[in-house]
């Protein structure tokens, strides 16, 4: 406690009743304002009234006489002029602020690739406010580095937990960018030379990976799956013997992207001997058994031979998941002539069912296939956990998991929150809902609007992300959903948050071509 608060602790402590505030202790002008302040008889004053104003009186001076730290280091380098022009037009800055603060992560990305598609950055007063989500959400940071300007990058040199988004001038030129900036920086370089010169980007990756942190390994071959091709697989055989686990999955993955490299063929040929055509009376049909025991270069294959002690499956089925996991897809309907579906439902005939249904969908997840994807959501397998399913919606082209959502809504009209709700999972960041499906989903809604539904509490969470990613044709749709008056206050918050949102959107697609600043 403060020196200045000590002549009040005897009050505070004992009641006004028992002990009375001296009125002759504090100094000067201070002094006299809090005896007045304790002499004073105000009719609906009492003693401690009259002790609590000291407090605020005493507490005000005290901030206002109060001295920080000297600074002693000298003073950091000013940031590097401005190259886009601010988003300040109108009530630009006021919507943003909102948005930062208030909405989703999914309209958090949408300012930031709009911003970025329209050459604009965020003003300056947002910011902090900005770098803060992007030390919370790594996800968002590599979108945010494109619109935090010059001051954003000067201002995350000056807090350590900001330091994701310092780096070198968004005008430096490639080596530069690559030598010195930030990893978010680095990835952007590198997304860029992987789509129009992918041979330099492998060979900067080739050159630098000595000096890279387990982190920057994964994340940077992540970025080979954007046009693969053989050309990539000495690259990956190198990371797929990488002491961190994360790169090794991350090769093994991109390698089934390529059925041709020598690993995945190595694969192929552990597998098909455990598959046998066998007669039954008039016709053949396939069978497959389980490894026996682990073969001598599962190790070097990276096969995980232990089996988890908690784990679902017995050691020969968990030998048979690691084999399945590591072939492709195609490779199965090819060799035993079956469709996804035929295979799906062969599978669940045999006494291997849910290893391979497993490693069938680990191969699904690392090298998405749509006609797997459709069997699989069309005949999910039971032991297979139903949050998966939203990933394998993920993995399909947008026009072709909506045509799983349109059946569904014509199926059961009444199961519009459920599909919101899973659309909405399955965005990806900043992407729009189409034109199809958006007026689907607005027709849905007005109809429960006309039944006087639309302030479910089922539906009512969903609305505010749907706000985030309908088509920006249908926004006024929601927007001028009637009111009954009856509707409650969590509803009316709800709809207040969807007007912000809808106006936030309607905002940014107003800004202009790149301008200079």
């Amino acid at each position: 406690m403060s020196a200045e608060f000590m002549p009040l602790v005897p009050t505070a402590m004992l009641g006004t009743d028992r002990e009375a505030a001296s009125p002759l202790i504090w100094p000067g002008e201070v002094g006299q304002l809090t005896a007045q302040l304790l002499q004073a008889q105000v009719s609906d004053d009492g003693a401690a009234t009259r002790v609590l104003r000291v407090a605020a009186v005493l507490a005000s001076c005290s901030i206002a006489g109060a001295h920080g730290a000297e600074w002693t280091d000298p003073l950091p380098d000013a940031a590097r002029d401005e190259t886009l022009a601010a988003a300040d037009d109108g009530s630009l800055p006021a919507l943003l602020a909102w948005a930062l603060q208030h909405s989703s992560a999914h309209l958090h990305f949408e300012v930031c690739l709009l911003l970025a598609r329209a050459g604009r950055r965020l003003p300056e007063a947002l910011l902090p406010q900005a770098l803060e989500l992007g030390r919370r959400s790594t996800h968002l940071r590599l979108a945010l580095a494109s619109v935090i300007g010059e001051r954003g990058v000067w201002l995350a040199t000056q807090r350590e937990d900001w330091s994701f988004a310092a780096g070198v001038s968004v005008e430096a030129d490639i080596e530069t960018r690559w030598s010195d900036g930030s990893f978010e920086q680095r990835i952007a370089l590198l997304h860029e030379e992987r789509a129009s010169a992918p041979d330099a980007m492998r060979a900067r990756l080739v050159a630098s990976m000595d000096d890279m942190s387990a982190k920057e390994r994964a994340a940077f071959a992540a970025l080979l799956v954007e046009r693969i091709s053989m050309n990539d697989e000495p690259l990956l055989e190198r990371l797929r013997a990488d002491r961190s686990r994360d790169v090794r999955q991350a090769a093994l993955d991109l390698l089934l992207r390529l059925p041709d490299a020598a690993h995945v063929q190595r694969a192929i040929t552990r597998m098909a001997p455990l598959l046998q055509q066998e007669r039954a009376l008039l016709r053949k049909r396939w069978v497959i058994d389980a490894p026996a025991a682990p073969g001598a270069d599962w190790k070097d294959a990276n096969l995980d031979t232990p089996r988890p002690k908690n784990d679902s499956l017995g050691e020969r089925a968990w030998w048979l998941y690691q084999l399945v996991r590591q072939v492709p897809l195609t490779w199965w309907t090819r060799h035993v002539g079956m469709t996804a579906v035929e295979l799906l439902e062969w599978a669940g005939k045999t006494d291997w069912s849910e290893a391979l249904w497993r490693g069938w969908r680990d191969v699904l997840f690392a090298a998405p296939d749509a006609e797997w994807c459709d069997a699989f959501l069309d005949h999910w397998p039971a032991p297979l956990p139903a949050r998966d399913r939203d990933t394998v919606l993920g993995l399909l082209p947008a026009a072709s998991r909506e045509r799983h959502w349109l059946t569904r809504l014509r199926d059961d009209r009444e199961s519009v929150a459920a599909v919101v709700s899973q659309a909405i999972a399955v965005c990806a960041a900043g992407e729009s809902l189409s034109l199809a499906m958006s007026t689907a989903f607005a027709d849905g809604l007005s109809e429960r609007v006309s039944r006087g539904q639309i302030d479910d509490y089922t539906l009512r969470p969903a609305l505010t992300a749907l706000a985030a990613t309908l088509h920006p044709d249908l926004l006024d749709r929601i927007a001028d959903w009637p009111r009954s008056g009856s509707e409650t206050p969590a509803f009316l918050d709800v709809m207040h948050d969807v007007t912000q949102i809808i106006a936030v959107r309607r905002a940014l697609r107003t800004l202009t071509t790149p301008r200079r600043s």
